[in-house]
């Protein structure tokens, strides 16, 4: 548009729309002015620009106009217009631009710059741009973080900076061959590890991806840097402990194969155990078989000895012979004592030998022992002291196999002691919970190392006292296992006098009551007598022990019979005529559990005949087998005239009391 110094237009150029939509004409309609096109804001703009024109400093500013229902952004620019003559300015020049698309692409690109840039800078990512000649244009914050520099230190410099030999060598021509021929080792092909050179020299292991780009039509090379050194510790890592892994796997499998060739080895043990354990019970068995029959066949003519010796003493020989009947006596009590020993030693390594807790007293209990071995203490010319203080109260325990330790101890003492005397003391201790028994000497005493030798089976202190004084060493290790079962120990000290002192600790519970005391009746020889002549069924098959039974039975007054065998026991029993019967347990033919099994069942009045049990194997479970079977009582060989007689009584007695009137 030219206008004069009135700011009246002279002529428009085509592009230009007039007002009332006339456009392109030259000159323009009379009266036309600047007035005319624009808004009093934009005319308020333009008279800076046009005072500079006039002083030849031209200028362009930027306004929005409205055309319609659209805005346009418009640059106005002054320029003034010269005369042909050069004497001065004749008008102005207004040049108008619309820059709208222009104004808009701009923007865009800003927003993408900014977006693009907010990526770049917040990406964990290095990224780096090059162009074709490999100069850095861009490195984003992660870039300066992982190389070690600037980005604006980065940006013009070389990429080779950030390489190692032999790649910054080659790089360059990489390049150019990939734009000449299209051959590259590294773009577009995925990432792949690479040894980056930071800026204090160090080398970072990364891992980069190269993609290829045109940004305003230029060719551009787009670097994707990630730091994988902790990765490759881990992997290094993981190696390392997958190596091991593998190590402690070949390791587990030797032990493995090991623990296999064990188990094998184990299996075969276990069944070798299995066929030693059977081939032990199988001997523990034949042991045991061989105990009951030498228990049986000792005990049978021990049974003569001692019954025999017993009934010797009392036909009042001259002194001379009552001597020897005393000596023989003796000796069959040994023996006894010995068998005795082997089989409840025999009982106790097999478990067969229990304990059976009753209310009894203590006190009664020791007293016994000591009238028991009173003589023999006093035929050697000591003293047998007896202490029982504390022991009123009544107890809970096994008074039977406390008796027989107490009495194995005294015994011992009274071998053993030549002069002086025999101490049996007894007194509860830890608050009466326990009861301590001791038997002190003055005898010889027991030397320190043999203080836990005399516990074990078959061993005695002294060889020499051995000879002189007899024992199989079997009545110490009784006692030690009998205190155990009862839960209690035994031990031997020294005394101040030089002697031995054998202490028994064991637990005995208090009880409410102490125990009655049998009456004390009459004899048991006038006792049986008294009854209304009972007569008596022998089952006997020995002829040793049918003598030992009529010799006893004889100086009773007793009428009997005998029957060989337990068929001809059962026989005699079913014709009736006997009281009681003394029934044999191991007999031919028929033995005595069978045939008091078959009495039992007889349907005549004879079945409640009282029957006792006399055999030589007096365990407890050879007890409990013959009560079982229907006997009434129990009597061990060797038979005792005394013991025989007070269990017939009792049997008799019993028997009269059921039966009917």
């Amino acid at each position: 548009m030219v206008l004069d110094f009135d700011a009246e237009l002279r002529f428009v150029g085509g592009a230009c729309a007039l007002p009332g939509g006339a456009a392109g004409q030259a000159p323009c309609p009379a009266g036309a002015r600047l007035a005319h096109l624009f808004t009093p804001s934009d005319l308020e703009r333009l008279e800076p620009l046009i005072v500079a024109a006039l002083q030849a400093r031209p200028g362009a500013i930027k306004i929005t106009s409205g055309y319609g229902a659209e805005t346009r952004t418009l640059k106005l620019g002054v320029l003034p217009r010269c005369q042909g003559d050069g004497a001065g300015p004749a008008g102005l020049v207004l040049t108008i631009e619309d820059v709208t698309q222009r104004l808009e692409s701009r923007l865009r690109l800003e927003a993408l710059e900014d977006r693009l840039r907010a990526i770049l800078s917040h990406a964990a990512d290095a990224v780096i741009v090059i162009d074709t000649e490999g100069r850095i244009e861009l490195a984003n914050g992660a870039a300066e973080r992982l190389t070690g520099w600037v980005a604006g230190d980065l940006v013009g410099s070389p990429i080779t900076v950030l390489m190692e030999e032999p790649f910054r060598s080659s790089h360059q021509g990489q390049i150019e061959r990939y734009l000449e021929f299209g051959d590259s080792g590294i773009l577009n092909v995925g990432p792949r590890p690479f040894p980056l050179l930071r800026r204090d020299g160090a080398t970072l292991p990364i891992e980069l991806s190269v993609g290829e780009a045109f940004i305003a039509g230029e060719r551009k090379f787009i670097g994707v840097c990630r730091d994988i050194s902790q990765r490759l510790e881990k992997d290094e890592a993981l190696r390392s402990a997958n190596a091991a892994l593998r190590h402690k796997i070949s390791e587990l499998q030797a032990v493995s194969q090991g623990l296999e060739a064990q188990k094998l080895a184990l299996e075969r043990l276990a069944a070798d155990n299995a066929a030693a354990r059977a081939e032990a019970e199988r001997a523990n068995q034949a042991k045991s078989r061989f105990l009951a029959t030498m228990s049986h066949e000792l005990r049978t003519p021990l049974n003569g000895i001692l019954a025999v010796s017993e009934a010797l003493g009392r036909r009042g020989l001259p002194p001379a012979d009552q001597e020897l009947v005393e000596i023989i006596s003796s000796s069959g009590q040994g023996l006894l004592s010995i068998l005795n020993e082997i089989l409840d030693l025999s009982r106790v390594e097999s478990g067969q030998l229990q304990i059976e807790p009753r209310l009894f007293s203590p006190r009664e209990a020791v007293r016994a022992v000591a009238e028991v071995w009173r003589f023999a203490a006093e035929a050697k010319g000591l003293e047998l002291r007896v202490q029982t203080r504390g022991l009123a109260a009544p107890r809970i325990g096994d008074a039977q196999r406390l008796r027989q330790i107490l009495s194995n101890l005294v015994n011992n003492a009274i071998k053993f002691t030549d002069r002086g005397a025999i101490t049996l003391r007894a007194r509860p201790v830890a608050q009466g919970q326990r009861l301590r028994f001791e038997v002190i000497d003055s005898g010889p005493g027991v030397a320190p190392h043999d203080r836990e030798r005399l516990f074990e089976p078959f061993v005695q202190a002294d060889s020499e006292r051995t000879r002189r004084h007899g024992g199989a060493g079997l009545g110490l290790a009784i006692c030690r296992e009998l205190a155990g079962l009862m839960g209690g120990r035994i031990w031997v000290e020294p005394t101040p006098n030089g002697g031995a002192c054998f202490v028994v600790d064991l637990p005995l519970a208090l009880a409410e009551a102490a125990p009655a005391r049998p009456p004390s009746g009459e004899p048991a020889v006038a006792a049986v007598r008294r009854m209304q002549d009972p007569r008596i069924l022998v089952a006997e098959d020995h002829p040793l022990n049918r003598l030992v039974a009529s010799i006893i039975l004889q100086e009773a007054g007793l009428r009997f019979d005998f029957a060989e065998d337990g068929v001809a026991a059962v026989e005699a029993v079913t014709g009736g005529g006997y009281d009681l019967v003394l029934m044999d347990v191991n007999m031919p033919r028929m033995d005595g559990l069978e045939a008091t099994r078959h009495i039992r069942a007889l349907a005549s009045p004879m079945r409640g005949i009282p029957i006792v049990a006399v055999t030589a194997n007096a365990a407890p479970e050879e007890v409990e087998a013959c009560l079982r079977a229907g006997m009434t009582a129990f009597v061990a060989k060797p038979i005792r005239a005394g013991d025989l007689l007070e269990v017939l009584t009792a049997a008799l007695s019993a028997a009269d009391s059921v039966r009917p009137d």
